[in-house]
């Protein structure tokens, strides 16, 4: 299994230089959480991680990365003397196998010379040191081979088709901001052209909705003829994929929705609760769910794979997703990295959130907390998730939110705060506004009571005075 074990990212976005550590405890999930301010460079991080795979724009030595307009981040210098004074903006991935059987390294930064940015590989041998940074200066045009499995791989992506490739990983990145559409079928085929091609841009170009409503009665209908032809075992196989999404979206909404296809003509419907639905008029956050999962089974369903007797959502994959919850429930997003990891158990997954719900949902994934100082983004605190931590702890220590209420209801219990100190040291100047405070806070609900209570209670027992029920 290829993964990623570390990133160096300079001069790139928010970065001036930063190592990212993905090496995981055995028996923690491969899950790498990103979590920061909005523009603190989470996006930049999955965008340059998905640069390693994706396959660049080149002409004589020159290369722009287009995929995901990532060479716009990058800090170009506009001088030959500027570039020799100031360090490279650059990306630099190490990748591995699970069993450390070979380490490749690659490398994009912007040449201040020519000003485009150069991709480079290079095999490093032997086990690497612990204290291994991958932080190594390339030569401007340096020729370095292109290693196999990678450059095997990026070159695919450019191919019209797979003919004669056999793969045993693939990389795909994805947009919460993506929603499915209706589309019509014209013609039932499961053919794709090339399911490498466009994987990383996270939102996709290309009519995806027709492509998945199309492999979804594909699969439906070939599995169906072969069942007819008594080949259950080869039926079953065909519509591996397919039931991964029908059983995901079915756990998602406990059996609210299942699909339906229809013929004369060919139609993918959603059924909820006797009534069939076309793709558009469904919940946005399903709509989202369906366009990215959809498409990604569809394409793990097309790739040429080097072992065929392994489900397609379990080979080796490396999943970037980008604030996939934007569209989702709470109850939703707590859901929704549990059953990814659970329908993609082989899946190394990079993901960027702003979500309580999803960072508190499963045990032991790696969050990669970043800070934003005078534009600079760092690596503030790296640290394992836990199920335990309360929403509260989780939006104060990791998300570093600490109003928990409205503007107007924070500065009030501000008040309270300060007030009640006064009380404590027998100052009872202002004790009218606090009784009125109590007041308008207790109508709050019941969380800012609970928060409250404790004061009150702690003033009844030090001067007799019981704010909280009016006996005072």
């Amino acid at each position: 299994m290829i993964k990623i074990s570390q990133l160096y990212i300079q001069n790139v976005g928010p970065f001036e230089g930063e190592t990212f550590d993905f090496s995981v405890e055995e028996g923690h999930p491969d899950i790498h959480i990103f979590t920061g301010i909005n523009g603190c460079g989470k996006t930049t991080i999955l965008h340059s991680l998905a640069a390693s795979f994706d396959h660049f724009e080149e002409e004589h030595h020159r290369a722009e990365h287009k995929s995901n307009l990532l060479y716009k981040r990058f800090h170009s210098s506009f001088s030959t003397r500027t570039w020799e004074t100031q360090p490279k903006s650059k990306i630099q991935t190490l990748l591995t196998t699970k069993k450390n059987e070979f380490h490749e390294e690659t490398s994009a930064y912007w040449c201040g010379i020519c000003g485009n940015i150069h991709m480079f590989y290079d095999r490093i041998n032997g086990k690497l040191d612990d204290n291994y940074q991958v932080n190594s200066e390339m030569n401007h045009l340096q020729h370095t081979p292109q290693f196999y499995p990678l450059s095997k791989y990026k070159n695919a992506a450019k191919k019209k088709e797979l003919k004669d490739d056999e793969f045993y990983f693939a990389a795909f990145g994805y947009s919460g901001y993506r929603l499915i559409e209706s589309a019509q079928i014209k013609h039932v085929n499961t053919e794709k052209d090339n399911p490498l091609s466009l994987a990383l841009e996270f939102v996709k170009k290309n009519d995806e909705s027709g492509d998945i409503s199309n492999w979804i009665a594909s699969s439906y209908s070939k599995a169906a003829i072969e069942e007819t032809e008594g080949n259950k075992e080869l039926a079953i196989k065909l519509r591996g994929a397919l039931d991964c999404l029908r059983n995901g979206i079915n756990e998602l909404t406990e059996g609210e929705f299942t699909f339906k296809v229809k013929t004369n003509p060919w139609q993918v419907v959603l059924v909820y609760y006797d009534k069939e639905l076309e793709f558009d008029v469904l919940p946005d956050g399903l709509r989202s769910i369906l366009s990215w999962m959809g498409d990604l089974l569809m394409r793990l369903d097309s790739i040429p794979w080097k072992n065929k007797n392994i489900p397609v959502n379990e080979q080796h994959i490396i999943l970037f997703l980008d604030e996939i919850e934007v569209h989702l429930h709470p109850k939703w997003q707590y859901q929704i990295l549990p059953l990814t990891r659970k329908i993609f158990p082989n899946a190394q997954i990079f993901l960027t959130t702003h979500s309580p719900f999803i960072i508190n949902s499963i045990d032991n994934a790696k969050i990669h907390k970043l800070k934003l100082e005078n534009g600079v983004s760092k690596v503030h605190e790296t640290r394992l998730s836990e199920t335990g931590d309360s929403y509260n702890y989780v939006y104060e220590h990791i998300l570093d939110t600490k109003n928990k209420f409205a503007a107007a209801t924070e500065k009030k219990i501000a008040e309270f705060d300060k007030i009640d100190a006064e009380i404590v040291r027998g100052d009872f100047r202002n004790e009218e506004k606090f009784k009125e405070l109590v007041g308008e806070l207790v109508e709050e609900g019941e969380e800012v009571i609970t928060m409250i209570s404790s004061k009150l209670y702690r003033l009844k027992r030090v001067i007799g005075k019981d704010y909280l029920n009016g006996k005072n």
